[in-house]
């Protein structure tokens, strides 16, 4: 089933879903693609021709569609309601000033925008002035949303594929590890009750396209969806036919039943390493299926038909009025 829902990320024709009370996104297969809201309250990222809804702006800020960040809501870099009749503001390209600082050149050049000299998901808008300057930050600094990256060319966030960074250093983790002393600081913990950035956007670096095992919520119904390495989103198991819970095992790279879950990892898996091979009476009493053990090992629960019971002396699934042994009605057996 999960397989099925990847293969859909990569294949399903050109989706439309509702965001908002009147609000509609439409992504096309193929194509990586930021939308902000009508809101400008956040936006939303075109994957494998789905939207994902990304974390809201931060308080006192908005999107600005023509840049593909938020920004300082009021400020000159403001474009919210604005950019569908044309009247927009527009960030011009500043010329290379030398060795000068970020804020010298934006107190020379005014409006300008420039790419970061070392990172390639961070650039300065001079438009953008902080009062007090966020944690982790520089005035003027802006940061592209994960996992974008800054285009030179285009002056814009812009799908990672499509920017080229040169001597600029791209970064796939959207959190900041110790060792490396750059990457998404927006993503970085402001304070000491902060959810772990590893919990919060698990890496998916040297893992394949698809789904995956989340690396700190191990035997869980998460799990993460990664593309070239990077991580789309932190999804969950889905109940099973029966509206059962299902958990992520690791070794299997799926979501299955509890049965199939050891029991040290909070699943219901049948205890088979001292059975000799055949079929067995359910470990927690449920007349309506039996256990299969081969080889020491678990093999799988086979379910009942309506109105039959498990029959020990069978082996097998009988009427519940002719079973015999535990679940039977027969007196004698």
């Amino acid at each position: 089933m999960i397989g099925y829902i990847t293969a859909l990320y990569a294949l399903a024709a050109a989706t439309l879903v509702a965001a908002g009370q009147n609000e509609l996104v439409q992504c096309t297969p193929g194509e990586y693609k930021i939308i902000g809201k009508a809101d400008c309250t956040g936006y939303y990222l075109c994957v494998f021709g789905n939207p994902v809804e990304m974390p809201p702006c931060p308080s006192g800020s908005v999107f600005s569609s023509s840049s593909n960040v938020c920004v300082p809501k009021g400020s000159i870099y403001d474009d919210c309601k604005k950019t569908t009749d044309g009247s927009g503001s527009h960030i011009t390209e500043s010329p290379d000033q030398g060795h000068l600082s970020p804020v010298e050149r934006c107190n020379r050049d005014g409006n300008g925008v420039f790419h970061h000299p070392t990172e390639c998901q961070a650039f300065y808008n001079c438009s953008v002035r902080y009062t007090p300057i966020p944690r982790f930050f520089e005035q003027h600094l802006v940061e592209c949303p994960y996992p974008q990256l800054f285009n030179k060319e285009t002056k814009q966030c812009d799908h990672f594929e499509n920017v080229k960074c040169g001597t600029r250093t791209e970064f796939k983790d959207g959190f900041r590890k110790k060792a490396l002393p750059g990457q998404y600081k927006s993503n970085m913990c402001g304070g000491s009750h902060c959810i772990p950035c590893s919990v919060r956007l698990p890496s998916c670096e040297g893992k394949r396209d698809g789904i995956n095992v989340h690396p700190v919520k191990l035997w869980t119904p998460f799990y993460v969806v990664c593309y070239k390495e990077r991580t789309v989103k932190e999804d969950r198991c889905k109940v099973d036919e029966n509206g059962r819970t299902q958990l992520f095992h690791p070794e299997k790279n799926e979501c299955v039943s509890l049965d199939m879950i050891p029991r040290e990892h909070g699943g219901m898996m049948p205890e088979c390493g001292t059975k000799v091979d055949g079929f067995y009476l359910d470990d927690f009493g449920r007349c309506d299926r039996y256990v299969h053990c081969q080889g020491g090992k678990y093999i799988g629960t086979i379910k009942c038909a309506v109105g039959e019971a498990f029959d020990d002396t069978k082996g097998g699934c009988v009427p519940e009025e002719k079973a015999c042994g535990p679940c039977g009605k027969l007196d004698h057996w």
